[in-house]
């Protein structure tokens, strides 16, 4: 009986735990899609939000574009270097300067490359590699402190600019921030601008920085040429030196072996041989005709076989090298190893009249530039006072800056929704207040 009462009780208990699981899961499911239906975002709600702040947007881009129109108004009349006048008029005046350099390897190192395959020789003599180009140069002078210093000095940019604090290093910032270069490595050209407020400061300043900029360049120009100079005076000597070893050695060797051409020379000996031989075998035909038909000690059998062996005796010191016969014969067993002995001598010879000959052209090169370095750095257009600002361009700032105004507007506008729908919903306005109230307690 009991145990009927505990089972009823327990199934009982089983259907409540399904009933409420079964609500739960519900109420899970009706919450999720009030969730979702709180997360979508409607486009029409956008809409209407900016619709309602019309006002405020067009409002706020109208007083935008007013203020700054009003502020580029007021730049333009005010004096430019007023402090109120945040967008002064700035004046570029440019120089054009034709450069002229080397560019790329060395020109010896291209030399010997193009001449006999000796491009290796230029690794062997330090010529190789690339080198810097004189706009490289003239560039790098003009970031350098040097010519900043001077100018600095010279249009007293501590009184001009009430520099009070680093005088040296800020009067060179002032001048690296005016100071604009471009070079165009095809036609050579590198063009220099100064950009200032005042445009007879900016141009005169400029014509100043070039004035000094040529005299830098040609000093260190011409003090490099005596530096090439120099190193090729230094190494024609000593090739010079080489090259004499060479024709030495090689005019003895001449002189020991009988050669001129040894080419020619072992060309004439085979065929001085082979001339001798089929002689030595027409005559020994002739010979044993001969011996058909007379006696053995004939004066003509006698005659013929001296010859034959007057001829064999020259193929045998021909080959020999035997020098009663001929000064310029060369043993057939030695001249291989001879030739090869020739043609080093003959090689080592080309090499050294080779590497002379350019140095030898380089050197007179130098000369010449050493004398003349007029053309390296040529003013193509002098700095003229500009008619015409470069800048600033105010009405691309006057549309940019109401655009910026316009969005900033649209965003203001749904920060504004925002807060206005939290404060209808009792939840958000609530933890508003705390937020407030949190605030307030750090003021106080």
């Amino acid at each position: 009986m009991h145990s009927t009462e505990r089972e009823n009780v327990e199934e009982n208990a089983g259907e409540k735990m399904k009933d409420s699981y079964k609500t739960g899961t519900r109420a899970i499911e009706d919450d999720r899609d009030y969730v979702a239906e709180e997360d979508t975002i409607s486009l029409l709600d956008l809409i209407a939000v900016l619709v309602k702040r019309r006002k405020l947007i067009i409002g706020m881009t109208l007083g935008g574009a007013l203020l700054i129109v009003g502020i580029s108004i007021l730049t333009i009349k005010l004096p430019p270097d007023s402090k109120w006048n945040i967008l002064p008029n700035i004046y570029e005046p440019k120089v054009e300067v034709l450069v002229k350099g080397t560019t790329g390897t060395s020109s010896i190192s291209q030399m010997l490359s193009s001449s006999s395959g000796l491009g290796a020789l230029a690794g062997l003599m330090g010529l190789s590699g690339a080198s810097n180009t004189s706009a490289e140069l003239a560039m790098a002078l003009l970031e350098g402190n040097t010519i900043k210093d001077e100018i600095a000095k010279q249009f007293n940019f501590v009184k001009r600019y009430h520099i009070e604090k680093y005088p040296k290093t800020t009067a060179r910032n002032i001048i690296q921030s005016a100071l604009d270069t471009e070079y165009d490595s095809k036609t050579n050209i590198l063009t220099i601008g100064y950009k200032d407020i005042d445009p007879v400061f900016a141009t005169k300043v400029l014509n100043q920085i070039v004035k000094l900029l040529e005299k830098r360049f040609k000093d260190l120009t011409l003090e490099k040429v005596r530096i090439k100079k120099q190193f090729l005076k230094e190494r024609l000597e000593t090739v010079g030196k080489d090259l004499k070893k060479a024709q030495d050695a090689l005019v003895n060797f001449q002189r020991k072996h009988g050669i001129v051409d040894i080419e020619a020379q072992a060309q004439e000996q085979i065929k001085l041989i082979a001339d001798l031989t089929s002689q030595v075998y027409s005559k020994e035909v002739e010979l044993q005709t001969m011996k058909s038909y007379l006696r053995p000690n004939d004066p003509k059998i006698v005659r013929l076989q001296n010859e034959i062996n007057k001829m064999n005796a020259l193929i045998v010191e021909l080959r020999k090298g035997f020098k009663e016969f001929s000064g310029e014969a060369i043993p057939q067993e030695k001249l291989p190893m001879v030739s090869a002995q020739y043609l080093n001598l003959k090689r080592d010879l080309k090499i050294q009249e080779t590497i002379y000959t350019m140095l030898r052209q380089q050197y007179e090169t130098a000369k010449i530039e050493e004398t003349d370095t007029s053309q390296t750095f040529q003013i193509l257009e002098h700095a003229e006072v500009p008619e015409v600002k470069s800048a600033p361009s105010r009405s691309k700032i006057c549309i940019i800056f109401t655009i910026t105004v316009f969005f900033l507007a649209i965003f203001l506008a749904f920060v504004l929704e925002y807060f206005e729908r939290v404060k209808k919903d009792p939840v958000e306005s609530l933890k508003l207040k705390e937020i407030q109230a949190m605030i307030k307690r750090k003021k106080g």
